[in-house]
């Protein structure tokens, strides 16, 4: 009959949109308690932690140079070979190693200098490097200061500054970065507990570039410092932590 069509029709038409509503609710409450969690997952906090480790040089490089000049230059390269073993001589009694002494290799040049229209003049030059690396620092230290005799005797001998080394410098390097991860831990915990949450896990973490400074200075590069300058040094590492924060 079409009349009972129609009354059986409606009881599933609402039993349908009854369903509808019920999963609409369902899947509502899901999407919120999705976004929920979601929210409180990307809760994070980043802060920088720094940490300064002294370390001593153990180790002391020296270069020198001594040129031979002349006309000729058979003449300039007896020159270099008696002048290189008056420099050798003063390392020498100066309490240098023999083994601290490397020389290097020897190089020539020929300069022409115009006198005037017609005439040049040309000068042969004639050099021989000596490099010096010993952990007898006071000892070069002190032929350093001293380095001024030879030139009053007429050695042409010039030298490049002194450079520190340390060869625990890997080991400085870990320590600081150890401490200044740990430090930007601590810091953010202060924070985290102050506003009564609780720290979570690191999620990630960068590091800037070591400066390896004189001890106590406060000079920093954006490309790092490097310092040989100074026996004494620190080396700071700066960290930049991601952390979780759970409330």
């Amino acid at each position: 009959m079409p009349g009972q069509r129609v009354a059986t029709a409606i009881p599933q038409l609402f039993l349908g949109l009854l369903s509808l509503a019920i999963a609409a609710v369902w899947i509502g409450h899901l999407v919120t308690a999705t976004i929920h969690d979601a929210r409180h997952a990307r809760d994070t906090l980043v802060i920088t932690g720094s940490a300064r480790k002294p370390i001593s040089s153990n180790l002391v490089e020296w270069s020198l140079s001594v040129d031979g000049s002349a006309a000729k230059p058979v003449v300039a390269a007896q020159r270099l070979r008696q002048e290189s073993r008056v420099v050798v001589a003063f390392l020498r009694r100066s309490g240098i190693p023999a083994d601290a002494i490397v020389p290097q290799v020897v190089q020539s040049e020929e300069v022409v200098k115009r006198i005037n229209k017609h005439e040049t003049r040309t000068t042969y030059h004639v050099s021989q490097g000596f490099d010096v690396s010993t952990g007898e620092m006071d000892l070069v230290e002190a032929a350093a200061t001293r380095l001024g005799q030879l030139l009053e005797r007429g050695i042409d001998v010039s030298a490049e500054p002194l450079a520190y080394i340390s060869t625990d410098l890997e080991h400085a390097k870990l320590a600081a970065l150890g401490a200044a991860t740990a430090e930007a831990r601590h810091r953010a915990e202060i924070l985290v507990n102050g506003l009564g949450g609780k720290l979570g896990p690191m999620r990630a973490s960068s590091l800037g570039v070591y400066q390896i400074t004189p001890r106590n200075s406060t000079d920093v590069s954006n490309y790092g410092v490097n310092d040989t300058s100074s026996r004494l040094k620190d080396v700071t590492a700066v960290v930049s932590a991601t952390f979780a924060v759970r409330r």
